[in-house]
Parts: C-alpha cells; structure tokens; sequence
C-alpha cells in the first residue's frame, strides 16, 4: 500500500479549512479523505472505519480536539490512529498537552501547502513503517508461538514410540489428582530388550518398542493413556481404581507377550512384568507412580503385582540393609562362623566351611541370605570378601601355632562372583596367603555356579592359577542352578557339594536318594570328591556314606561355631559310629 491510498480524516469546524486540505490532498494524490466539521461524529466514523491519520482542530464548538483524543483513547487504545494537531497558536500549554496525548505534529494555520504535505507524508511514513514493524512483530510472534507450541508437545513425545513421555505422563497424573479423579495405574517393565540391542542393535529395538507400543495401545480403551516412562518402561494410565478391572487389564496387556514379535524378518522374544497401584480422590502423583513400581514383580514366575504395604517394608528394609551394610567390617559388626567338615567314613574332621556373620546394634542379626545379594548388587560384596580373607587366614595362621591344623585340615572360604571375576584375583590370593605365611592345603575356595557363569572364561583363568598350587575348589550348591557338564568337565575343581535341598528328605524320598547317588557318582566320574551338606540326622549321614560321600557337614555334627566354640569343639571331638545299617536307614534304598 503507497501513501496516496492511506485514508485520511479532516476535523475543523471552519468548512473552508476542510475544503482548503481536501483540494490540497486531492491534487496531490490522496485518493482515501474525508472532511467533517462536527467533531461529534469522528468517534462513529472511526468504528465504522479507521483512518490511518487524522488532522484534527483543536479548538472546535460542542467537543474540542481534547475530548475527541480521549473518546478515540477510550475505544481504541493502542490502536488509535494517529493525529497531527490543527491550530492557528501554538502557546505551549497546548504544546504540553497535546503532545502529551500523543499528538504526532502540528499543522499552523494558515496552513502552508508544501509544510502541510510533507508533515503528512512523513507521519504517514513513520506511522507505516510502525505498522510495517508492529505486522512483522505479530508474524514472529505467531511464528514464535507456533514453534513453541511445537516445541512443547516434542518435550512430551518420546521420539522414538511418538507416546506421550514422562513429562505428559506426570502432568496428566497431576491433573487427575488436582481433580481427584479414580485413577489405577499400570507399571510395565519390558524384559529383554537389551538382548534385542546387543543382537540386532538399536534401530532394530527401536522398531520393536514402536511395534509393541502400537500392540498395547490397541488393547486400551481411550479413556486409558499409554505412555513411555523410561527407556523399557511403559506406564498406563486409566480412569478406573478397581482392582479387579485393572488386573483384568494387565492380563489382557500380557497376552501381547504371548508370542514373539514380529518385527520385519525377525522373530523377537520379549516378555514384561506389570505392577499395580490405584488410587481414590485426590492423591500424589509421584508417590502413586513409586507404589506401582514398588508392586513390579522381581523375578520368578509372578508377572502381575498390585502394591501393598508389605511389599514396602520389604523394599525399606532392604534399602536399610544395602545402607547399613557399607562399612559394616570396619565398624566389627561382622564376623566369621566355622561349621565343622567331617568324613563320613572315619568320622575325622576335615577341616570347615568359614560363614559370614552379622550382627548390627539396631536390626540384630541379619541373615546372610538377605544381606549377601545387596552386598553384591552394590558392589561392597567386593570389600566383605578382602575382609573374610583376611579374616580366614588369620585364624589359619593362629590356629597352625595352637597345633590344631593337620596337613588333611582346612578352611573353605565361600568367593562371591564379583571376586573371581576379577583378573587379578587368583595372584591377590596367593600374594595374601605367602603374606601369612599359609601353605595353600591349609586353604580352599568354594565358589557358586551363578559365580561361574558371570564370567566363565576368567574363571576358567583364576580357578587354573590356584589349582597350580594345589588349592582346593569346590561348586558350591550343585544342582540348585544352572548345572553344566561342561564346565564340570572342564573347570580345576576337586570337589562337588551336595545341597541341603536333596538332603533334608532323603530318608523319605526316593528321588532325592537317587539325584544324590547320581550327583556322588557324576563327581567321582570326574575325579572329584563329595561332600553333603545340611545334614541333620543319623540316617541322612548313613546313606550317604553308603553311596560313597566322602565328608559331610550339617547340624548333625555342629551348627556354625564361633572362632573360639569351634577351637575348643575339635579339641573335645569324639567320632560316632555308624548308627544303623545304610540299607535299612532310608527304607531300603
């Protein structure tokens, strides 16, 4: 749009001066003005039509140039147009006050023809490139707002599945509460998933969150929202606090586990745990999504959950044990047990198995069951298992001065799966017994089978350099995990031990008789001795004897003792005889 085309508006109440600045703006071009000499009617003029300048009197009958500034100040507002002041004096009390109303300039009367067209062009140019300004402004803006827009719904998007993310999540959740709104939610954990990465790599499990995300997603209701909670952990959200519709609703969303999936050419095993939390009215968000989690089943067959109380005095115990458990050595809060090994033929004792202890002033005693996992999750297993070494020797070497160690007697030390599956560990081992001056037959390690397979090769590495030196290695537990001939076969080891769990009913199940005839013979056939543990009574030790077990361990013959009880049991030690004939104390097996 040229200057010529913007709309003028003239207000004088002397006619002649209207006509004057018509003729004037006519000739040169002006084709938008119009003239009145009531300045009642400007206000209505303007809302049927605003000018883009007005050239106002200021001295006028009825509504001076004042009032007609504040109506259009009034209606208009920002959006007033602009106004150049027409006046025979300008005394500066009316320089003041319209200036400060926001007049852009003033035209003296009598008006000078070229002043007044270049007054007029140059407001109409200031005030073009204002709007010029002002429309690209509103453009940016718009553009600004659009990316932002744009920009906030990609911070609530996983990029990946295109589900709302953690941030929508959590805000809907927000709402819900806010509203008091019946809200369940869904916790799922995918399992798996870092196999598809490590086998096919990541654009491959992208493809697969993608296509289980659309599987799932087609079981729900649209009341219900699917989401990404974190990199493969999915959380539903539904309207419904009923806990018999919501289990219902996992075992739906379970079903799409049922088989692999399909993803391109692939077929992909992927499995998934649900854990459940529901709530009524109002409620925190943050602690309802801590509940469902803290329902997420852990292991075993379980894979729906919903939350209770137990499952977390359960999760606070443990987290009390994991932090309680970090410098428990230092602070003589731990301790070693011996429980007497005994050969079943002679009834001599062999040496013992040295058991972790502790005792903490406020929990009291703490099953090793509980605190041995956390210990190893957290890594403090490894500083436990330097402590239990030394611990172990030193008792060695006090116990070689006091005459109570043979050349057939020694010490079994349990090796968690962090400590052998360090490269040095086995060359630590022996620099610590050469320290104390232990000869290694005085020394053996028991180690598990899951301690085997985190890492089989260098277990294979660290077993080879002890059994150089002849230290004994036993499989601890055989039978209970994920037993393999191969590495029976093919691992250093001398010994295989027989778990309580075939122990305990042999006198009334024949089929733990056979498994424990069956594990004896496997480990003779390999070259190595058995011993049995977990025996509690005559007819157990019998049997086993029968089949050929070399030694055995159990409260049958003393529970874990103290340091100082188990000194003074071995001095005091009296060999029992046989008590029954094998054959008739396990029902003629």
């Amino acid at each position: 749009m040229t200057l010529m085309s913007k709309r003028l508006l003239i207000v004088d109440d002397n006619s002649i001066n209207v006509e004057l600045l018509l003729d004037l703006l006519d000739d040169h071009g002006f084709d938008h003005v119009q003239g009145i000499s009531d300045p009642r009617q400007v206000l209505g003029l303007c809302q049927q039509q605003l000018p883009d300048l007005i050239l106002l009197d200021i001295r006028m009958p009825y509504l001076d140039g004042y009032g007609v500034m504040s109506q259009l100040q009034a209606h208009f507002g920002a959006q007033m147009p602009p106004v150049i002041v027409l006046t025979a004096q300008i005394d500066d009390e009316t320089r003041h006050k319209a200036l400060s109303m926001g007049v852009r300039d003033f035209l003296t009367k009598p008006f000078k023809h070229d002043e007044v067209l270049q007054r007029i062009r140059n407001t109409l140019d200031v005030e073009h490139r204002y709007q010029v300004r002002d429309k690209q402004a509103e453009t940016l803006e718009q553009m600004v707002a659009k990316r932002t827009e744009e920009l906030d719904r990609q911070s609530r998007t996983d990029p990946i599945t295109q589900l709302p993310n953690r941030r929508a999540l959590t805000q809907t959740l927000q709402e819900a509460a806010k509203a008091g709104d019946d809200t369940g939610l869904l916790f799922i954990a995918l399992d798996h998933l870092d196999d598809v990465v490590r086998l096919h790599g990541y654009s491959v499990a992208d493809q697969l969150m993608v296509h289980i995300s659309h599987r799932l997603h087609a079981q729900l209701c649209e009341r219900c929202t699917l989401g990404v909670w974190g990199g493969s952990e999915l959380l539903v959200i539904a309207d419904s606090n009923d806990l018999k519709a919501l289990r219902q609703l996992a075992s739906k969303l379970l079903s799409c586990f049922d088989q692999d999936q399909a993803v391109g050419d692939l077929l992909l095993p992927l499995n998934a745990r649900i854990g459940i939390s529901w709530a009524q009215g109002p409620f925190d968000s943050e602690r309802l999504v801590h509940k469902a989690a803290l329902a997420l089943p852990q292991s075993g067959s379980l894979r729906i959950q919903s939350y209770n109380e137990t499952l977390e005095t359960q999760q606070r115990h443990r987290l009390h044990l994991q932090q309680a458990i970090r410098g428990a050595t230092q602070r003589g809060e731990m301790s070693l047990a011996f429980q007497p090994k005994l050969s079943l033929a002679t009834q001599r004792v062999l040496g013992a198995e040295a058991l972790l202890r502790w005792h903490h002033p406020e929990l009291g005693h703490v099953s090793p069951g509980d605190f041995i996992p956390l210990a190893e999750a957290s890594g403090d297993i490894l500083s436990i298992g330097e402590w239990v070494l030394e611990e172990a020797m030193r008792h060695i070497a006090q116990w070689r001065q006091q005459g109570l160690l043979d050349d057939d007697f020694h010490i079994a030390v349990n090796v968690a799966a962090r400590q052998l599956a360090r490269k040095d560990f086995a060359e630590a081992l022996l620099a610590r017994l050469a320290r104390h001056g232990i000869p290694a037959r005085f020394f053996a390690l028991e180690v598990t089978e899951s301690g085997l397979l985190s890492d089989l090769d260098n277990a294979r590495i660290q077993l080879a350099q002890l059994a150089d030196v002849n230290i004994a290695v036993a499989i601890d537990d055989f039978g209970t995990g994920h037993s393999s001939l191969a590495y029976v076969k093919t691992l250093p080891f001398s010994t295989l031990k027989i778990d309580r769990a075939f122990v305990m009913d042999l006198e009334k199940d024949a089929v733990d008789r056979h498994l424990a005839l069956t594990i004896t013979q496997l480990a003779h056939a390999v070259g190595c001795d058995v011993v049995a543990e977990g025996i509690e009574t005559a007819a157990q030790a019998d049997y086993l004897r029968s089949i050929g077990c070399e030694a055995a361990q159990g409260y049958y013959y003393a529970r874990p003792l103290p340091a100082d009880e188990f000194y003074h049991w071995c001095s005091q030690w009296t060999p029992r005889l046989p008590s029954t004939p094998a054959t008739e104390s396990v029902n003629g097996a």
